[in-house]
């Protein structure tokens, strides 16, 4: 399809793809150009109702809902935004109108039940270990029957069977029985000849019966709750086998890419906290189901889930409001960990399971980077360590078994493909890594699952700016370079001047992929802030330590190349051979809180050694932020190894 007018622009989420509108074709027919996979049984004839999607801005700009819509959707999903793409076009009248308004004029949302893209969502983390012993037990008991001689009653006889079971179990320790398990127990013992399991949380708890013996079928299921996206693992706790990874992208994307967006949406109408909490509840019970179907188990063989993610994430989760966090002196509702029975928070396990929600340590600092320490084990290292998590929200970790540093860095959300002229996330299609011959400058590149280009996602990006400035193309400040702007690999035209990535002929969307001066702007803030933060961080320390070794934790730590980011000064400057890409730490977090409750206690032992650093207060933090602008920073002794920046050009 030919794209009628560049003065148009479409946003498409969660996957990060802006798009030039065509006057003539329905959304249906631009994703389809796009090589963006929706679901539609019908082939966008409009018979099957499936292609459904959210125009969240944009949407009087649009035709009329048609009558086939009509019969799909609802007069309150019509009201809402909600349209069939294949019926859905641009009103041609408001051509003039639409050209004068500020880009972009619309943004639409693609659901996780009609998006079929294919994302790479990193799933998985390095472990160090963990010791199995988690808080849920099961005890296979056969309890004496009843007699009139003896006509103890159900409970007492099941706590007496059980007591024999568990020589560890004090004579003053006290067994509580949740009170619907207590109301089952006469025809779960009669009905199984007084043979039952014994499901028991934190030694002294139990939390539901089972007719016969089924100590084989103890799962639990721990859950890393991002921004962007969400990843559950379903354990066996008798063995720590992961059974079944479930992932999904977190779909209160529909009501802001960014957690600022979010608080600002619940500032706004406190009503907004429940359709949150409603989507990720969602999202869960979504994961679960799969996972389960996966394993092959029933849902209620689930005991105990646990929990990490950001602040703002823990809060909404939980139903708090997260206002306060987005506002000084950003105070959450509660730091401490918390048990929560599932049925109280809607999940679908067992009715009587537990949830824990690990403690989070301060503003921005949330659980997840709790995850990252503990699966880290950055406080037994001898060597001073930078771990840090990178996403739109950066958490930046400093330690070893002498000091624990925390800080938080904004760097936005250009690593993950906004508010790139041509990012993406790492989904199919994805330019993913870039090599640029400095000779003719001539680009060679991959993208995800081989398909024919339609983006950068982040790794991309740090590649393009890494060889761009390896070959001159830019300069050390971030600015193409004169001498190169009248080569070939160039765009110009009035208003900017843009670097090639991929020929039009060799993309799926009908364009050149391309890198412009305000993307490079972009992933210089992001760089920026990392390494600023960092700073900020060391000179809170004594004696002038020094950074031996570095823990890159994230789905964007793990897939990018960690020499490039190094090179444009994202990294502090250490050799290659101590840079390690530890995964989805936060998740492997939460995997180890799940198999070990000692774990627990240590998270909120650490909260007492980990220090805060409130890095955008700090009164060198603008000063070293502007310095840490230029590539790989201003003051190349810094870097001492990246000798090619002698001959990259400062300005």
């Amino acid at each position: 399809m030919e794209i009628k007018n560049r003065s148009i622009i479409i946003d498409f989420e969660p996957i990060s793809r802006r798009v030039y509108f065509s006057s003539d074709g329905s959304l249906y027919e631009i994703l389809s150009d796009l090589d963006v996979q929706i679901r539609s049984i019908c082939g966008g004839l409009g018979t099957c109702g499936k292609c459904k999607l959210l125009v969240q801005k944009g949407k009087e700009f649009l035709t009329t809902p048609t009558k086939t819509e009509k019969s799909f959707l609802t007069e309150v999903e019509l009201r809402n935004g909600w349209r069939l793409a294949c019926q859905t076009k641009l009103n041609k009248n408001n051509l003039n109108h639409l050209e004068k308004l500020t880009q972009p004029q619309f943004r639409i949302f693609l659901p996780s039940d009609t998006l079929l893209e294919d994302f790479k969502i990193l799933i998985t983390g390095i472990s160090k270990g963990t010791k199995i012993q988690p808080t849920i037990q099961k005890v296979y008991t056969e309890v004496r029957d009843p007699s009139l001689e003896e006509p103890y009653a159900d409970f007492e006889r099941i706590e007496e069977s059980l007591r024999a079971k568990l020589p560890n179990l004090k004579r003053n320790d006290i067994i509580n029985i949740d009170f619907n398990v207590l109301k089952n127990i006469p025809n779960i013992l009669r009905e199984s000849d007084h043979k039952i399991t014994i499901v028991l949380w934190n030694n002294t708890n139990i939390i539901t019966c089972e007719p016969g013996n089924t100590i084989k079928d103890k799962f639990g299921i721990a859950f890393d709750i991002g921004t962007t996206t969400i990843v559950g693992y379903l354990i066996n706790l008798n063995n720590g086998k992961i059974y079944a990874v479930g992932s999904k992208l977190n779909s209160q994307t529909a009501y802001g890419e960014d957690l600022i967006t979010r608080l600002t949406l619940i500032k706004e109408n406190n009503e907004n906290l429940q359709k949150l909490n409603s989507v990720v509840i969602k999202d869960l019970n979504e994961i679960i189901s799969n996972t389960c179907s996966i394993a092959k188990i029933d849902s209620s063989q689930i005991y105990e889930a646990t929990v990490v993610g950001n602040t703002v994430m823990h809060h909404i989760f939980l139903g708090l409001n997260p206002v306060n966090i987005g506002m000084s002196p950003f105070i959450p509702v509660i730091q401490k960990n918390l048990n929560v029975k599932a049925k109280k928070l809607n999940l679908n396990i067992s009715k009587n399971g537990n949830i824990y929600i690990a403690p989070i340590i301060a503003g921005f600092i949330g659980a997840d980077t709790i995850g990252v320490i503990l699966s880290s084990q950055i406080y037994n290292e001898k060597s001073l360590t930078l771990a840090i998590d990178i996403g739109t929200n950066g958490e930046i970790i400093i330690g070893n078994r002498n000091i624990l540093y925390v800080g938080s860095c904004a760097a936005g959300s250009a690593l993950e493909g906004a508010h790139i002229s041509n990012g993406m996330r790492a989904a199919a299609g994805a330019i993913d890594t870039i090599r640029i011959n400095s000779k003719d400058l001539e680009v060679s590149y991959t993208t995800i699952k081989n398909k024919k280009p339609m983006g950068i996602c982040g790794s991309g990006l740090v590649d393009v700016i890494a060889e761009m400035l390896k070959s001159k193309i830019i300069t050390r400040s971030g600015n193409f370079n004169r001498e190169y702007i009248n080569h070939e690999s160039f765009i110009r035209n009035d208003k900017k001047i843009e670097f090639i990535v991929a020929k039009k002929e060799e993309t799926s969307i009908g364009k050149e992929i391309t890198v412009s001066q305000d993307d490079i702007r972009q992933i210089q803030m992001a760089k920026a802030a990392f390494y600023s933060g960092t700073r900020i961080i060391m000179n809170h320390l004594k004696d002038n330590q020094m950074i031996k070794q570095i823990f890159l934790a994230g789905a964007f730590g793990n897939y990018i190349n960690a020499q490039n980011a190094k090179f444009i000064g994202m990294i502090p400057d250490i050799a290659a051979d101590k840079i390690f890409q530890i995964g989805n730490a936060a998740g492997t977090g939460a995997q180890h809180c799940l198999l070990n409750r000692d774990l627990r206690n240590k998270a909120q032992e650490l909260l007492k050694k980990i220090k805060y650093v409130e890095i955008a207060i700090e009164k060198n933090f603008q000063k070293e932020y502007a310095e840490a602008m230029y590539f790989p920073h201003l003051k190349l002794d810094l870097f001492p190894s990246l000798g090619e920046y002698k001959e990259i050009p400062k300005r």
